[in-house]
């Protein structure tokens, strides 16, 4: 269809924390920062969010969508095949942290 997108990257700016899903030394202490839209612990000092932003001939920019936490589960096929199965995520009440990489095995 001759479609193309631009992804951008935060990678070395401050939008991570502008947009509320990177929290600073202080905020992780205090267990209280803002993100999905209210006041809550982080439990991580970098979170998950998808935003989407457009352009008028103008060049005003304009965020049209954004999503955080379980929001962005359709950006991950791993989470839609783990949705099929009998025990799914089996995160045991613990959240989306129970995926360990292969040295942590142990813990």
């Amino acid at each position: 269809m001759g479609w193309s997108f631009k992804w951008v990257s935060s990678l070395g700016t401050d939008f991570n924390f502008d947009f509320h899903v990177s929290f600073t030394p202080e905020e992780m202490a205090k267990k209280k920062a803002f993100y999905n839209f209210k006041m809550r612990h982080p439990e991580a000092s970098e979170r998950e969010g998808i935003s989407v932003f457009t352009k008028d001939p103008k060049d005003k920019v304009f965020r049209t969508y954004s999503t955080f936490a379980r929001g962005i589960d359709m950006m991950s096929i791993d989470y839609q095949f783990l949705d099929l199965v009998p025990k799914g995520r089996d995160e045991g009440g613990r959240g989306p942290y129970w995926v360990r990489r292969h040295d942590e095995y142990a813990r």
